[in-house]
């Protein structure tokens, strides 16, 4: 299915992580003049045609309908549908879509394609019929690294909004290999276990439906969340708890202009940023309890 969402360029940002979050890849943006409403940008995708689309959609409209609660100027926010030949979709992935390294030492790949691997690389496996998030989004690529950078220090990690688990996925195959994944959304944590499957890990990694931890007991070496900032914001009461005593906390969906409240917010609750990844309009933040 082809899908559009009018919208302001501003809210750019909030719209890709939400798609983001949905497994959705390969955005066609496109600067649009629409003469009823102020929009001034036209963002395309494509969904696969399964039993999940219709809680994606529901999803994906939810998600959209509430950005102004958060003082995003987000346009119309309207969203238009399209069926279009599964063959296309997926011969248009096929010729689009090629392995590709994320970090040092993960390389992304899809399904179809031979990777002969170098000894240090491990592949995370991705079928985009199965609405897997192919990584490339810089969000989800800066969580990566900062996961690759911390996991020979830490054995567990929780994964905060796992979406299609690929987060837990790099970090298993990174040797970390005690983890909790949650999600809200029950066809998240559903997608998520798939693509576990689909990369050979049987245990290690625990995939749970949830809220933004508030039902975890443990605490972590490494917890990880990739969310939009007004989430995030909602998180960070709760974050300290969730943290081992010499523990590290990976933040990551944060914009540029919501990083300063952010960074306040951490310190409120006695948590300090070590470490600042900035890409675009995007920034991650790695810190520790104080």
């Amino acid at each position: 299915m082809e899908a559009k969402v009018f919208t302001k360029q501003k809210a750019l940002p909030a719209v890709s992580s939400i798609l983001d979050d949905l497994g959705v890849d390969g955005l066609i943006k496109e600067k649009v003049k629409d003469e009823v409403s102020d929009d001034n940008l036209m963002v395309k995708f494509y969904l696969p045609v399964d039993k999940s689309l219709e809680a994606k959609l529901s999803v994906l409209k939810s998600k959209i309908k509430h950005l102004p609660d958060y003082d995003i100027d987000l346009g119309s926010g309207r969203i238009e549908c399209e069926s279009i030949s599964d063959q296309d979709w997926r011969e248009s992935w096929k010729e689009n879509f090629k392995s590709k390294q994320v970090t040092d030492k993960l390389v992304i790949k899809p399904t179809w394609e031979d990777y002969q691997p170098k000894p240090e690389e491990k592949v995370i496996e991705i079928d985009p019929g199965m609405a897997f998030g192919t990584g490339s989004h810089v969000t989800t690529t800066m969580c990566l690294e900062a996961i690759e950078e911390y996991s020979s220090q830490y054995s567990d990690l929780l994964d905060i909004g796992t979406g299609t688990g690929i987060l837990s996925i790099g970090a298993y195959l990174l040797g970390i290999e005690d983890i909790t994944a949650i999600d809200i959304d029950e066809t998240a944590v559903r997608i998520a276990k798939e693509n576990l499957k689909l990369n050979g890990i049987s245990q290690g990694v625990k995939v749970e439906q949830g809220n933004l931890a508030e039902e975890v007991d443990n605490s972590y070496g490494l917890v990880v969340a990739n969310l939009l900032p007004h989430i995030i914001l909602d998180l960070i009461p709760n974050l300290r708890q969730l943290i081992d005593q010499e523990g590290i906390f990976i933040l990551s969906g944060i914009t540029q202009e919501k990083k300063k409240r952010i960074k306040e917010e951490l310190k409120e609750f006695s948590l300090k940023v070590i470490e600042v990844k900035d890409s675009g309009d995007w920034v991650t933040l790695i810190g520790e309890r104080c």
